[in-house]
């Protein structure tokens, strides 16, 4: 087995099985044969109606293969509708209702069975289904929604067992509405003491390809996403009609990009949706909201293969980074990750034009300690209990791979500094003083920017509370060097301080580096300088339509609502308090932000005709 080839291609997977199978049995054991043999007749005959193939069963599940997602779906609902028909028919003794999950993906070819990821997480969303139900995943619901007349459920990000996808319920009839709620929720960040910090996070502005079939003016009107969106084009293969080779490097290079948090990749059927369509370089700018894509070519000699990469900015039509690699077959999955590796690191500096970045990428020894400190930023910038959650996974993992004492000891300082400001601490005392001796330790040992930096955000917070102290050590930050997130700190510093002069000047160069502001860290700092000062117009030229993102922090939207409300418009001003709400915003979060107490009451007495702020 080991020298052999393994075979894998991209196919829809088709899951289904009874629900309450055992307990109907247990009622009337032939009666339930009876049905289950009698229905799966009925699902065989729609498979061979349909080009499906049945390639596994065991007891009352089955397992098919379709090479269309719109066929595989068309099945799944006509094998419901006719359930429901035989359920409601006076001649049925027991009701047998099924489960239906179909998701698209990568899959192992072993004889005539199939294997791997692509039928776990079919097997994942036959589970999540309800009853009578259809359960899709993001790639096959992308590769649908435009193609076919069907109202959809989206659940958001499930997690079940050790399986996360995104999922999609298909709405046959009303009784299939519903909502679940998602094991990873995210909340968009709190911005407390230190908001701002060194994690700007990574992203940029892009639209929401995944909205409902039939979206609502709403819904259409609140249509993007705040991560840089990611095409991996089909590659190419040279000289043969054997696609196996590129369709492997292309779901590889997709799953390997999608490891990146920082960033929002296509899926492999989007992918191929545009190839099939041929959709030009500027329609995939307009329609998808990508900036960058991935593309390249297989062309194989015997067991030598060529393989060429491009990393290409659609929107000023000119190559970023090329890389060629000559390799034997055999090697195709060691070249796979190091040409992802590769990708990844060029996509967090290029994507986002940031400096900082590229700095970590020179102090980190492997790239995998890289990367584990990119998505440890992007966890960071949530600033709620989940996002601290997952860093602290995160800072597992990275000290497992024994990092350069510098390293551990700053994403250890910044874990605990947020620990303490969201209150998660259960002992204060002593987290300060670990925190004390950590800042102090990367700043005398290798003290960079970022280091001075964090030191003046735990002066501030947790140590003198001085505002001398936490300037002089932004001052010493930006002798030392400049980039986006030590101007978004200086920004905070000052803003806390009371010198909304400086704080503006500081804030305005970070945005200068770094347009996209992933997390709205620095916006936030920079709409509650305007808002103290009362330069509404600022904060609504400077927002603009961004106030519509999907993702929009909710105590930003509650500044937009007063200024509404202040312009006489009440129902524009309850639609945002409302939104804001909705994102989790709370009445701690005002005084949070704005760091000034005159500015605050104002705010709030003004929210508060509005409806309650708890």
């Amino acid at each position: 087995m080991a020298n052999k080839e393994i075979e894998r291609k991209i196919a829809v997977i088709f899951a289904t099985d009874v629900v309450g199978y055992s307990k109907s049995v247990e009622v009337n054991e032939e009666q339930t044969i009876k049905n289950f043999r009698a229905c799966k007749k009925i699902l065989e005959d729609l498979f061979l109606e349909h080009d499906g193939r049945i390639f596994n069963t065991a007891g009352d599940s089955v397992l098919a293969e379709f090479s269309s997602a719109v066929s595989a779906v068309i099945c799944a609902t006509e094998f419901q509708r006719l359930m429901k028909e035989r359920n409601e028919s006076e001649t049925t003794d027991l009701k047998m209702e099924f489960r239906i999950g179909i998701n698209m993906g990568d899959v192992v070819v072993e004889g005539d069975n199939l294997y791997g990821d692509g039928v776990n997480i079919a097997a994942r969303l036959e589970a999540l289904a309800q009853p009578n139900g259809v359960c899709l995943s993001r790639s096959v619901h992308e590769f649908i929604n435009k193609k076919m007349d069907f109202l959809f459920n989206d659940l958001g990000e499930q997690t079940v067992k050790d399986n996360k996808f995104h999922a999609f319920d298909v709405v046959i009839d009303d009784s299939h509405k519903r909502t679940v709620k998602t094991k990873s929720k995210s909340k968009v960040p709190l911005i407390a003491a230190s908001v701002g910090i060194l994690l700007l996070g990574i992203g940029g502005y892009a639209y929401y390809n995944n909205a409902l079939i039939k979206p609502s003016k709403e819904e259409k009107k609140v249509a993007r996403d705040n991560l840089p969106i990611i095409l991996v084009k089909p590659f190419k293969n040279l000289g043969s009609e054997d696609t196996s080779v590129s369709n492997a490097i292309t779901e590889s290079l997709i799953s390997s990009l999608s490891r990146y948090k920082g960033i929002s990749v296509l899926s492999s059927s989007t992918s191929f949706h545009i190839l099939e369509n041929n959709i030009p370089d500027n329609e995939i700018v307009a329609n998808f909201g990508v900036k960058h894509a991935i593309q390249g070519s297989v062309q194989s000699f015997g067991k030598n293969t060529r393989l060429t990469v491009e990393l290409n900015d659609l929107s000023q039509g000119k190559v970023v980074w090329s890389e060629k690699v000559d390799f034997l077959l055999d090697d195709i999955f060691k070249v796979q990750d190091e040409i992802g590796n590769k990708i990844l690191g060029q996509l967090s500096i290029t994507a986002v034009g940031g400096q900082q970045e590229k700095q970590w990428m020179s102090e980190f020894e492997t790239f995998e300690q890289y990367l584990l400190s990119l998505n440890f930023h992007k966890e960071w910038g949530k600033y709620n209990k989940e996002g601290y959650e997952n860093t602290l996974e995160i800072l597992e993992k990275f000290r497992s791979l024994n990092p350069n004492k510098n390293a551990l000891d700053s994403l250890e300082a910044w874990n605990i500094h947020q620990r303490l400001l969201l209150g998660l601490s259960k002992e204060k005392k002593e987290d300060i003083k670990k925190l004390d001796y950590l800042t102090n330790s990367v700043v005398q040992n290798r003290g960079n920017e970022t280091d001075y930096g964090l030191r003046a955000l735990v002066e501030f917070d947790h140590l003198s509370k001085d505002c001398e102290i936490a300037t002089q050590n932004i001052s010493k930050a930006l002798d030392i060097g400049t980039n986006a997130a030590i101007f978004t700190m200086a920004g905070f510093i000052y803003h806390a301080c009371g010198d909304h002069k400086k704080a503006i000047k500081n804030l305005k160069e970070a945005f200068r580096l770094k347009p996209l502001d992933g997390t709205y860290l620095i916006t936030s700092i920079l709409v509650a300088n305007w808002y103290i000062l009362g330069k509404t117009e600022e904060i609504k030229k400077f927002l603009g339509d961004k106030i519509n993102n999907k993702d929009m922090w909710g105590p930003l939207l509650w500044i937009y609502a007063s200024m509404e409300l202040e312009n006489g418009n009440t129902k524009k001003a309850k639609d945002y308090f409302e939104r804001a709400r909705e994102r989790g915003a709370k009445k701690f979060m005002i005084m949070q932000m704005l760091r000034n107490e005159e500015a605050a009451e104002k705010l709030t007495k003004s929210l508060e005709t509005l409806g309650s702020l708890d």
